[in-house]
């Protein structure tokens, strides 16, 4: 059974107040214009400059402060990008700097009905790489906890091509490696060799969108030992090979 997909899609919020809640993760992006949001009883302005973490079961009341706002607005199911349990504890606010501006701006007006699957998948994922970077920057991002999360996360990002043992990571983290599972369980949601994979499989789709790099090179760069093993997992999580993946993205991109 292959993962719940994400999306990604334009919204323009109306004046009139509206909220629900939701059985996914929400990340909204600012674009053009404001958007105010009520989550907890506290009130998060969205705009170009700000963007917000709605977790999973949370209701929250919005309403659009200008009348031609555009948000981008990222649908995260649990078991779709990977990103820590513990990074959806609570709704966080985010600033939204001029890099990911950049990748937000173009995206406005898309519909998700416009998009291929393995585009809303390979958006998904780069919004959650760089959301994670942003949140585990603040200076508190690890306080809170004893376990390190903000540290590991970041460090599993960086080596995602290199793939350690338990045995070498709980060791880097200075923990024994039952007790460093336990914990790893508890703040990620799943193993960390199923969290590790899910992390270089979305590592692997911002390289299908790059037509001179081989499946083999893909492989090789996301720490899997041959093409062959890269396709089996990659095709266990999305339903098909990669090579079909990168052909149906290109076809909707055409």
């Amino acid at each position: 059974m292959h993962a719940a997909d994400p999306n990604v899609d334009t919204r323009c919020y109306a004046a009139e107040p509206a909220g629900h809640a939701h059985d996914f993760h929400q990340v909204v992006l600012g674009g053009d214009g404001g958007t105010e949001l009520e989550v907890e009883g506290h009130l998060h302005r969205v705009d170009a400059g700000a963007g917000l973490v709605i977790p999973a079961g949370t209701r929250h009341d919005y309403r659009g402060l200008d009348h031609d706002n555009r948000q981008l607005v990222v649908d995260l199911p649990a078991d779709s990008v990977a990103l820590p349990r513990a990074l959806f504890e609570r709704p966080q606010p985010f600033l939204i700097d001029a890099p990911l501006r950049g990748r937000v701006q173009p995206l406005l007006g898309v519909r998700d009905s416009s998009v291929s699957r393995p585009r809303h998948w390979m958006l998904a994922a780069r919004f959650a790489d760089d959301l994670a970077r942003r949140l585990h920057a603040t200076p508190a991002a690890d306080d809170a906890r004893r376990f390190p999360v903000a540290r590991i996360d970041g460090w599993l990002r960086a080596h995602a091509g290199e793939p350690p043992s338990l045995a070498v990571l709980a060791a880097h983290f200075g923990y024994g490696p039952r007790r460093f599972h336990d914990l790893f369980v508890d703040a990620f949601g799943e193993a960390p060799h199923r969290y590790l994979t899910r992390l270089r499989l979305d590592a692997a789709l911002a390289l299908l969108d790059r037509p001179e790099r081989t499946l083999a090179d893909i492989a090789a760069d996301t720490g899997f030992a041959d093409q062959s093993a890269f396709t089996r997992r990659f095709t266990q999580r999305f339903g098909q090979p990669p090579g079909h993946w990168r052909r149906a993205a290109a076809s909707m991109a055409a």
